[in-house]
């Protein structure tokens, strides 16, 4: 059986495709801007560019994906890279921008797999329009990437219940930002399909949880290049260095990390906090000798970040997975991360870190007065999150993808 894929951007490091075309099944990938780094006259308009710009083209590009394999939407990508590009741009522009490439995508590839009798594999967000053109007869999987928007929208209502100061942020997520309409599209395009991909099975919960037969859904864990997180070195001693990695917004339960300290000394820890800033970061305010905040980290600030820590904080309170789990791992990091993300597939409690509640700074709090206490079995407990991170490779990713394809062709 042949496959069409649909997904924007640069998605799992185009791994699903990828993944097609090493077993022969890759019939094409739509999405907005892909680079054809392959492709002759593509060498010869990078010879012409400064070495920035042939680096952002290759942002656009994998190796083992033939550019003849894929199809770019130049209207999705043009419309998606402005919303997101303009950040002066009122929010509803950007949402509406957003969520037009989506749709424009998701028909492209809809219209591609029925014209071409093959199955169709849409990432969440392209499904509905995807599933919408592809016909009645064409098998559909969905990837659906972050837990069932029913169940995140429940979630985040109950969070704005709890923290209204919040809500400027927490309102701007999806689920609680979509009008009503658009919302219903999201909500119906997993009840479309014919089969899931999920990498995570509190993903996967939340599909079953709203009628999705647990038998079709397929957990695949993403994968990790453990080579790109060496350690540098013994950690330092003293205070316990605490790591967080994501957007600073209270989705990721920000705000319970810093409710956490106020459980604690603060004069044994420190925390640093780098991703993209979408709360004010005034919310940091009386912890300036206690936490570092790095908006926009470069990777090398991150690597950096990663590799003199001695603990992963991720009080995710929805999450499809978080790659970053990962990432901590593969660096030799210990991780303390909520039951709803990956780290219940990802680790042993006890072992490689702590599976602990979310929406709780006191289990926060408890997790990291065990690192302060134990430091030298947290040391252990990093090398063997180290060890385990290397079980999770992208090479195991495409195996389980291709896997999950023949399964659903039967």
């Amino acid at each position: 059986m042949r496959v069409v894929v649909a997904h924007r951007g640069a998605r799992d490091l185009y791994q699903t495709a990828c993944a097609l075309e090493e077993a022969g099944m890759l019939e094409a990938l739509v999405t907005d801007l892909y680079w054809p780094a392959d492709r002759p006259w593509a060498a010869a308009v990078e010879r012409m560019l400064p070495s920035r710009a042939t680096r952002l083209l290759h942002a656009r590009n994998e190796r083992a994906l033939p550019g003849r394999q894929t199809r770019s939407c130049l209207a999705s990508g043009v419309s998606s890279v402005a919303a997101t590009r303009m950040k002066s741009t009122p929010f509803g522009w950007q949402r509406a921008a957003l969520r037009w490439s989506d749709d424009v995508l998701g028909r492209r590839a809809g219209k591609l797999a029925r014209k071409r009798g093959a199955a169709l594999l849409a990432y969440s967000y392209y499904g509905f329009s995807a599933f919408s053109e592809c016909g009645e007869n064409v098998p559909k999987i969905l990837f659906q990437l972050h837990p069932h928007p029913l169940s995140v929208r429940r979630i985040l209502s109950a969070e704005l219940e709890r923290h209204p100061e919040c809500a400027p942020t927490l309102q701007r997520e999806w689920e609680l930002a979509l009008p009503e309409q658009d919302f219903a599209r999201l909500a119906a395009e997993p009840h479309m399909a014919d089969h899931w991909i999920a990498a995570s099975s509190f993903t996967r919960d939340t599909l079953v949880e709203h009628g999705i037969d647990a038998g079709r859904v397929h957990i695949v864990p993403y994968g990790v290049r453990p080579e790109r997180f060496q350690k540098t070195g013994a950690r330092a001693q003293g205070r316990l260095k605490l790591l967080f990695v994501g957007s600073i917004t209270q989705r990721k339960g920000i705000r319970y990390l810093l409710e956490a300290l106020r459980l604690l000394d603060t004069r044994q820890v420190e925390v640093t906090v780098c991703g993209w800033a979408v709360d004010d970061l005034m919310l940091f305010r009386g912890f300036e000798d206690v936490v570092k905040v790095c908006p926009s980290a470069s990777a090398v600030e991150l690597s950096e970040a990663y590799a003199s820590s001695d603990l992963f904080v991720f009080p995710s309170l929805a999450e499809g997975f978080g790659h970053v789990l990962l990432e901590a791992m593969a660096a030799g990091l210990p991780v303390a991360a909520t039951t709803r993300t990956a780290a219940p597939d990802l680790i042993r409690n006890g072992d490689e870190g702590f599976v602990i509640e979310p929406e709780s700074a006191s289990a926060i709090a408890e997790a990291i007065e065990w690192a302060l206490v134990h430091r030298a079995r947290l040391r252990a407990m990093g090398t063997a999150a180290r060890e385990r991170a290397r079980e999770f490779t992208w090479e195991r990713f495409r195996g389980g993808i291709a896997s999950v394809v023949q399964y659903a062709a039967v």
